[in-house]
């Protein structure tokens, strides 16, 4: 296998850590739910998931929504069923994870030259909007690891991300419609060990889906290549 998992992954500078458990974690934090939880911290990291439209068989989906619908009906939450809850909610992006990785659907980024397109627009804006961190571009979806720039919000990258590569693959297949589904997965990343975790977690992906190299595409920031020797690469 051609993959290779940072060793060392420093922090980026003016690294901005996030405490879930704090009642009030500052002033400037905000948050919202549509089927997922989305919280917001200027200057934070985000690992976002966005898939294609196939990627999770309807039934699945609309059955974890199902139960999340029925969580939202309940009103306020005690204590103990506000933890129920948030295991609930880890609990289904663990599932969530787990059936990306079963390559289901068409998987149209497995093509390299799709799964480019996609490239192309994570760096389009790069220290302007964005700041790459990593990323993995597999079969079926993206995680990517980033900061945003400027006010930018987390929520209009990754529309401009999507509308970029659904014209540019959809023409490319001479098909029209919708390629991506529309919400993404979310999270801030929490401290040091959390951001070297989500580093790691998208190193592997590519190696726990048993994929060649010309099947998925991994890329790490500058400071990541150097403390790990590594070239940077955008074209596999």
């Amino acid at each position: 296998m051609p993959w290779i998992v940072p060793s060392v992954i420093p922090l980026p500078p003016d690294f901005t850590a996030f405490d879930p458990g704090s009642s009030i974690p500052c002033d400037t934090f905000s948050s919202y739910t549509r089927h997922l939880p989305h919280w917001r911290l200027p200057h934070a990291a985000y690992f976002v998931t966005f898939r294609l439209a196939d990627s999770i068989p309807r039934a699945t989906l609309a059955e974890i929504q199902r139960e999340a619908e029925e969580w939202r009906n309940k009103g306020p939450l005690s204590d103990l069923e506000l933890e129920e809850w948030r295991e609930f909610q880890r609990g289904r992006l663990r599932k969530l994870e787990r059936l990306l990785d079963e390559g289901h659907g068409e998987c149209l980024l497995r093509e390299s030259k799709n799964r480019q397109a996609v490239v192309k627009a994570l760096h389009h804006f790069e220290g302007e909007r964005t700041e790459m961190l990593a990323y993995v571009v597999m079969p079926n979806h993206v995680h990517v690891l980033c900061r945003l720039r400027g006010g930018f919000e987390l929520e209009k990258a990754c529309r401009s991300w999507k509308s970029f590569t659904g014209r540019n693959i959809q023409h490319h297949l001479g098909r029209k419609g919708t390629l991506w589904q529309d919400e993404n997965f979310d999270r801030i990343i929490r401290d040091e060990a959390h951001y070297q975790a989500t580093v790691r977690y998208i190193a592997k992906n590519p190696l726990k889906a048993g994929l060649q190299e010309h099947e998925a595409s991994v890329w790490f920031c500058k400071s990541i290549q150097d403390a790990n020797s590594q070239t940077p690469r955008r074209d596999i």
